[in-house]
């Protein structure tokens, strides 16, 4: 059951908008989930859908460095998923108590596909991240290993029990279904001042990498080995038929955070709290290199595109 829990809300659901006591400054941003383009209906529980459609959008703000306070939710649904929208709606619902975000609103619709957009607010607390503050010396962190909701993507639909390696499978394919926003660790790279420009890696670490140092307007060279890949990744992947390389450099939807520093690694995890991964450097030239075995080569952005 809804309820407001923020004086903050002076009219939310039953209104034709919701109105809010606003002060300082705001984060705010938009994610649209498409059945057949960000998930298979037939292969993900309605639970599920309506926890991430939630959770992409919370990691934008986590990217920012902004506290989760609004969100609205739009729900266009083909009439053979009426079923299923209580569900949906119920793990959304529990998801925004778990995050400390209100539902303050939304709109629903009628539609050949299901299609979830989610507006998110978020109160700017320290200061906002970034992609544009990365500087030639940087380092380049990852928040978390990668790798394991591209895998999970390619195991949908497979019967774990099948596999010898079923507990991986489960794994990743919960990875994918159920992500964790970073929000704590982008409230805390905010309080940081050496912590530059931040992004999230929703399109692909390739991908998200070349529009951080676009936007920066940069370069990075990051190191193969140095990448943090999901637990057992490189044992099982190759034999399930997933090619690791390709979903940890280029895999979507992980919603860890890739972020740039003057800082140690060492220095940085301490300071979090928390380890966080260094995986190379920003550079002056523009491009982004991938070494491995001590030769740079171009890598090139092939992570997710909606009009490929």
């Amino acid at each position: 059951m809804l309820s407001v829990r923020s004086d903050r809300i002076v009219r939310w659901i039953g209104d034709d908008c919701a109105v809010l006591r606003a002060s300082g400054y705001a984060a705010v941003s938009t994610d649209v989930m498409v059945d057949g383009t960000h998930f298979r209906l037939g292969q993900a529980a309605p639970a599920d859908i309506g926890h991430r459609a939630l959770a992409a959008a919370l990691s934008d703000l986590a990217a920012m460095g902004a506290a989760p306070a609004y969100a609205l939710l739009a729900l266009a649904l083909p009439p053979w998923a009426l079923e299923g929208a209580d569900e949906m709606l119920e793990a959304y619902a529990e998801a925004a108590q778990q995050y400390g975000i209100e539902i303050i609103g939304g709109d629903f619709s009628r539609a050949e596909k299901l299609t979830i957009s989610v507006t998110a607010i978020g109160r700017i607390v320290t200061r906002p991240l970034l992609r544009s503050g990365a500087r030639p010396g940087d380092r380049v962190y990852l928040s978390r290993p990668i790798g394991g909701s591209g895998a999970g993507f390619a195991l949908l639909g497979k019967d774990a029990a099948a596999y010898e390696h079923r507990e991986f499978v489960e794994s990743a394919i919960r990875r994918h279904v159920d992500p964790e926003p970073e929000v704590a660790l982008g409230l805390a790279l905010a309080q940081i001042s050496e912590v530059t420009s931040c992004i999230d890696v929703s399109d692909g670490l390739s991908t998200d990498l070349h529009h951080l140092c676009d936007a920066s307007q940069c370069g990075a060279e990051i190191e193969k080995e140095r990448i943090p890949v999901f637990s057992e990744l490189p044992a099982y992947g190759r034999r399930l038929g997933i090619d690791v390389a390709s979903v940890v450099l280029h895999g979507g939807e992980e919603y860890a955070l890739l972020f740039t520093s003057s800082i140690s690694e060492s220095q940085l995890s301490a300071r979090l709290g928390r380890p966080v991964y260094a995986i190379g450097r920003i550079t002056k030239e523009r491009g982004v290199l991938l070494k491995e075995d001590g030769v740079a080569r171009p890598l090139e952005p092939r992570g997710f595109d909606h009009f490929e």
